[in-house]
C-alpha cells in the first residue's frame, strides 16, 4: 500500500570522509551506531526489520566555504563526539522555484543520506546512489524519499546534495589559471564523484557492497550520470546506471573556452562566468577571484537572478569531462556497464506552453534547431495551420527526451552492454490528468509517495509494485527482470522495442517519430565532423533561454536540454 509519507520523513544518513572502522547493530530499542574513521554516527531505525537503520545529514566533504569555494571537494574533518545523523543537511544555495518546497539553503551543504535494511558489515547488499534533478541549479537530496520505499527491497539507498548554479558550475579564467588541471566549472560533478568515493570507502559498514553500486538520476541528475560515464575520473566507482528523462550523448555540450559554431550554443563557460563577475563589479585575475570568494552567497544569487544572459550547467572542461560526450559514446569509450534508461510520454506538458505560435515562427525555430535538416524535422512534426503549431511543438519536445533514451540504449548495446529501455505512459486520474505522463511523475511510484490530492486506484498500486521491483532487481543484478512481472527484454534482443510502464506493462515498438529524429541526428553528427567553415546549426539542442522577470520582481529562468524545456 502507498505510504503517503511526508517528503521530509525522518531517515538517516552516513557521514564523512575516511575508511570506517566498526559497525554496531543494536537491538530495536537502542540507537543504530556506526563508527567511521572520522567519528561516530548515531541514526534511527526504520521499517519492520530490527536492523533497518537510516542515517541522514552526513557530511561527505568539507564545507565549500571561503577559500574552498570553487575548489574540488576536500575531506571531512574528524569530530570528537557522536554525531546525530537524524536530520537532513541544508540544501545548496539556489534561487527559489515554484515546483518544490523551499527548505532553506546554506553553502555548507555537502551531505548525504543512507537507508539500509541490514546494518551489518557482513550484509554486502547492493547499493543505489541517487542524484536529484533540477537543471543543476535547484533541488536537494530529500526531494524524492526513495530510501523508505526501495531499501526494504534489499538494497542500501544513498542520496546526496551537490553544489548548484554559480557555486557548482562557475567557469572563470582566473579559476582555470589557478587549477593544476587548467580547468574550472563542474564543481557539482566533482561533488558527485566525491560522494561516490565516500560510498566506496565507507558503505560496507552500513551493509553495502562497494563493488555493487548503481547510480540513478532523474532529469539533470540523469544527464550528470551520463557525463560521469564519459569521465575517466569515475572509472570503477559504479557498476550500473539508471537514467530517467535525461542523457548527454545525443547532444553537444557547451565548452569551457571554445565557442561552438552550431546548435545555438552562445558563448562559452568562461564567458558566462565573466558576465557574472562583471555584474558583481569584480575585476579579472587572482585579486578579483579572492574578492569573489568573500562575496556573500545571497549577493551572488541576486546578481545571477538579475542578468538573464548568465547561465550555469556542466560543461566540457577538458578534465572532468575531457571532450564532447557525443564523441566519446560514438567511439565506445564510455564506462561500459548495464543501463536502465527511459522517458515519459508527455515530458514537456509541465513546462508550460511557450514557444512558437505560428507556422512561420515554428519554421524559424526548427531552422535554428536543426539547421539544414529543419525540413525533415518539419515533415516529422508538420503544422498546416497556426493551430497545429502548439501541439506539434510540444510533441517534439517530449519526443526529444524519448530520442535521448533511445540513443543511449543504442550506444550501450553497441558497446556490448545490456540496455533496458522504457517508456512511462501512466496518466493520473485527478486534476493533473490533462498533463498525461509528465516529467518526473514516475518518481512518485518509485518513492510510493503521492500528493494529498492524488486520486488513488488499484492501477497505481500495481504499477508502483512493478516499477519498484524492476528498479531494485536491476540494482541487484544489472537485469530488471523479476519473478511475477512481465518479461523485460534487453534492447537489441529483437525489433526496436521498449517496455511500456503504464496502465499496461508490456513491450511495444519504439515510436516511429523517435526513429525519425535518429535519422536527422545521424546527419547532424556527420556535419559536426566537417570543417568549421561548412558547419551549420544542426543539432537537436537549444541553449539556455531566459524570460523576463515576474511581476513580483523574481527571476523566471527557463532551461533547455536537447531542444526541450527542462525547468522554468
Amino acid at each position: 500500500m502507498r505510504s503517503r509519507l511526508c517528503w521530509l520523513a525522518i531517515c538517516l544518513v552516513i557521514s564523512a570522509g575516511a575508511r570506517v572502522a566498526h559497525t554496531q547493530t543494536s537491538a530495536r530499542d537502542s540507537t543504530p551506531t556506526v563508527k567511521l574513521a572520522s567519528g561516530i554516527l548515531e541514526g534511527t531505525h526504520f521499517g519492520s526489520r530490527q536492523d533497518g537503520a537510516a542515517f541522514v545529514g552526513i557530511p561527505y566533504a568539507a564545507p565549500p566555504l571561503g577559500k574552498l569555494r570553487w575548489k574540488p571537494p576536500q575531506p571531512v574533518k574528524k569530530w570528537n563526539k557522536p554525531r546525530h545523523a537524524t536530520q537532513y543537511g541544508p540544501a545548496c544555495p539556489q534561487l527559489p522555484a515554484g515546483w518544490f518546497p523551499d527548505i532553506g539553503w546554506n553553502e555548507d551543504c555537502l551531505f548525504l543520506n543512507i537507508w539500509t535494511p541490514q546494518l551489518s558489515a557482513r550484509a554486502k547488499l547492493p547499493v543505489l546512489i541517487y542524484f536529484h534533478g533540477g537543471s543543476n541549479t535547484q533541488g536537494y537530496s530529500q526531494m524524492t524519499p526513495l530510501g523508505l520505499s526501495l531499501a526494504p527491497g534489499g538494497v542500501v539507498v544513498v542520496s546526496a546534495n551537490y553544489r548548484l548554479g554559480p557555486f557548482g558550475f562557475l567557469a572563470l579564467p582566473a579559476l582555470t589559471a589557478e587549477s593544476q588541471h587548467h580547468s574550472s566549472g563542474n564543481y557539482g560533478l566533482l561533488d558527485q564523484l566525491q560522494a561516490l568515493r565516500w560510498v566506496r570507502q565507507n558503505i560496507a559498514l552500513f551493509g553495502g557492497d562497494p563493488n555493487r553500486v548503481t547510480v540513478m538520476g532523474q532529469s539533470s541528475g540523469a544527464v550528470d550520470i551520463c557525463l560521469l560515464m564519459a569521465s575517466p575520473m569515475a572509472t570503477g566507482l559504479f557498476q550500473g546506471a539508471i537514467m530517467e528523462s535525461g542523457d548527454c550523448q545525443s547532444v553537444y555540450n557547451e565548452e569551457i573556452r571554445t565557442p561552438i559554431p552550431y546548435n545555438l550554443i552562445s558563448g562559452t563557460g568562461e564567458q558566462s562566468g565573466d558576465l557574472l563577475a562583471r555584474d558583481l563589479g569584480v575585476a579579472q585575475g587572482a585579486a578579483g577571484l579572492r574578492r569573489l570568494r568573500t562575496i556573500s552567497a545571497d549577493e551572488i544569487l541576486k546578481a545571477w537572478r538579475q542578468d538573464q544572459r548568465v547561465h550555469f550547467d556542466a560543461i566540457v572542461d577538458g578534465w572532468v569531462v575531457p571532450e564532447q560526450p557525443a564523441r566519446i559514446f560514438a567511439q565506445g569509450r564510455q564506462t561500459r556497464i548495464p543501463v536502465l534508461v527511459g522517458s515519459n510520454a508527455d515530458e514537456a506538458t509541465v513546462f508550460g506552453h511557450g514557444g512558437p505560435k505560428t507556422v512561420e515562427e515554428y519554421r524559424k525555430y526548427l531552422s535554428e534547431d536543426t539547421g539544414s535538416y529543419s525540413a525533415e524535422e518539419f515533415r516529422a512534426y508538420p503544422a498546416a495551420a497556426d493551430a497545429d503549431v502548439p501541439p506539434e511543438y510540444l510533441q517534439l519536445q517530449s519526443d526529444t527526451f524519448a530520442y535521448g533514451a533511445y540513443s543511449m540504449a543504442q550506444a550501450m548495446t553497441r558497446a556490448g552492454q545490456p540496455a533496458y529501455l522504457y517508456s512511462f505512459t501512466y496518466a493520473e486520474s485527478g486534476k493533473r490528468a490533462h498533463l498525461g505522463a509528465y516529467h518526473g511523475e514516475e518518481l512518485k511510484f518509485l518513492s510510493d509517495s503521492f500528493p494529498a490530492d492524488w486520486e488513488y486506484s488499484r492501477d497505481d498500486e500495481m504499477l508502483g509494485e512493478a516499477i519498484r521491483a524492476y528498479w531494485t532487481q536491476f540494482v541487484k543484478t544489472g537485469n530488471p527482470n523479476s519473478p511475477g512481472f512481465p518479461e523485460w527484454p534487453a534492447y537489441g534482443a529483437g525489433p526496436n522495442q521498449c517496455m511500456e510502464l503504464g496502465r499496461s506493462v508490456r513491450t511495444r515498438p519504439v515510436e516511429s517519430r523517435v526513429q525519425d529524429l535518429e535519422q536527422i541526428m545521424r546527419q547532424v553528427l556527420g556535419d559536426a565532423a566537417k570543417p568549421a567553415s561548412v558547419r551549420r546549426h544542426a543539432l537537436l539542442v537549444t541553449p539556455p533561454a531566459e524570460k523576463a522577470g515576474t511581476p513580483d520582481g523574481t527571476r523566471t529562468r527557463t532551461f533547455y536540454l536537447s531542444g526541450v524545456l527542462l525547468f522554468k
